[in-house]
C-alpha cells in the first residue's frame, strides 16, 4: 500500500511539472490595438472655383473630434476609448491629431464600434453633450456628424484596404451668410461712408446637441458689421460704383420670420429696412449653407435695399484667421 501511494504521489508530480512546462510554452494571443485614422470630406468643404472641383478644403483648419462608445451619447466621454480630441483638417482631406500627450486613440480591441462627431471651431461639451458658442458674426460654425467604425479593416473609419469604405466626417454649415454691398442709386452728389450694418433679429448664442447637430439659438438679439479698415467704415462713392462692405454669418430664419438692418452713415441712421426677395417668398430665405448677396442702394438722404440674391459661398473665416472653402 506504502509503495502504491509512492508511486501516485510521482506520477502526480510528473504531470505538474509537463503541465507547467507546457503553461510556459504556451500564451494566449494578445489582441492588437489598431490605431484611428479620420479624414474628411462634405458640402461644407466644396470648392466653387472651376480649377478645384472636389470637396477638399482650401486652407488648413481646426475642429473638435467627440469619440464615444455609446451611439448618440456625448455625455462625460469618460470611459476607455472616449474623449474628445483637437485634430487639423488639411487641404487633401487628411485629418491629423493635436495630441497633447503624444498618444494617438486607437479602436476597441474587441472590435466594438467606436462613433464619432467633429465641430469647428473647436469646443468642448458639457454634462449632457451639447457645445455652447456666443456668436460673432464674423465665424462660421460646421458640424459632421456622426459617424461609427471599428478596428476590421473595411470597418475603419479610414486607412481602409478598399478606401471606398473610408467613412469621411461630413462637415456643413450651421449658418447662414450675407454678403453686404452698397452703392449711391444715382450719379452724383455726396459720397456716403457707411460705419455700422447691424442685422437686428440675429441671435448671438447657440447651442449644439452633439448627437443630433440640430442648434438651438438664443441670446442678446443683434449683430453687426463694422466695416471698414478698423472699423473706420467705407465710403460709398457718388459715381454709382457698388462697393463691398463685408460679410456676416448668422443664424438661419425660420419660416415666416424675415431679417431687418440698422445702417449708420454720415448723413444718418436708417432702422428697421426688411430684406426682401423680389417676386419670391421670405419662407425658405436664408437658411444654412446658403449665402445672400444683399445691396443697399443709397441716396443723398435716404436708403433701401437695391437686390437681394443667392450666391455660392466661397472663403469664409473659422477661428478669426483661417479661411474655409465650404
Amino acid at each position: 500500500m506504502r509503495r502504491f501511494h509512492l508511486l501516485f504521489h510521482f506520477v502526480l508530480s510528473v504531470s505538474l511539472c509537463f503541465l507547467a512546462a507546457c503553461s510556459a510554452d504556451v500564451s494566449l494571443p494578445v489582441e492588437e490595438a489598431v490605431p484611428l485614422d479620420l479624414c474628411a470630406g462634405g458640402d461644407a468643404l466644396i470648392q466653387t472655383s472651376v480649377t478645384r472641383a472636389d470637396n477638399l478644403p482650401e486652407k488648413a483648419f481646426d475642429a473638435t473630434v467627440m469619440l464615444t462608445t455609446r451611439q448618440g451619447g456625448y455625455s462625460g466621454l469618460t470611459a476607455k476609448y472616449e474623449g474628445s480630441h483637437g485634430v487639423t483638417v488639411g487641404t487633401n482631406g487628411s485629418v491629423s491629431w493635436k495630441l497633447q500627450s503624444g498618444v494617438q486613440p486607437v479602436y476597441p480591441e474587441t472590435g466594438s464600434w467606436l462613433y464619432a462627431v467633429a465641430i469647428s471651431p473647436t469646443g468642448v461639451s458639457d454634462s449632457s453633450g451639447n457645445v455652447s458658442y456666443t456668436l460673432t458674426g464674423k465665424e462660421d460654425l460646421l458640424y459632421a456628424p456622426e459617424i461609427r467604425g471599428n478596428k476590421w479593416d473595411g470597418d475603419r473609419f479610414a486607412g481602409n484596404t478598399n478606401g471606398s469604405y473610408d467613412k469621411p466626417l461630413e462637415f456643413s454649415h450651421l449658418l447662414t451668410r450675407l454678403q453686404l454691398k452698397a452703392c449711391k442709386k444715382q450719379t452724383g452728389g455726396l459720397a456716403v461712408k457707411i460705419t455700422r450694418v447691424k442685422v437686428n433679429e440675429a441671435e448671438s448664442a447657440v447651442t449644439l446637441p452633439l448627437a443630433t447637430g440640430v442648434p438651438a439659438f438664443s441670446g442678446t438679439k443683434g449683430l453687426s458689421l463694422l466695416p471698414g479698415e478698423g472699423g473706420a467704415g467705407i465710403d460709398v462713392p457718388a459715381n454709382g460704383t457698388t462697393i463691398a462692405l463685408g460679410d456676416l454669418l448668422l443664424p438661419p430664419l425660420t419660416t415666416g420670420h424675415v431679417y431687418t438692418l440698422d445702417v449708420e452713415t454720415s448723413t444718418g441712421t436708417y432702422q428697421n429696412i426688411p430684406i426682401t426677395f423680389s417676386g419670391a417668398s421670405k419662407d425658405g430665405m436664408f437658411q444654412a449653407g446658403v449665402s445672400h448677396e444683399v445691396t443697399l442702394k443709397l441716396s443723398d438722404n435716404e436708403l433701401g435695399i437695391l437686390s437681394v440674391k443667392v450666391t455660392p459661398w466661397e472663403l469664409v473665416s473659422v477661428d478669426n484667421d483661417l479661411d474655409l472653402v465650404p
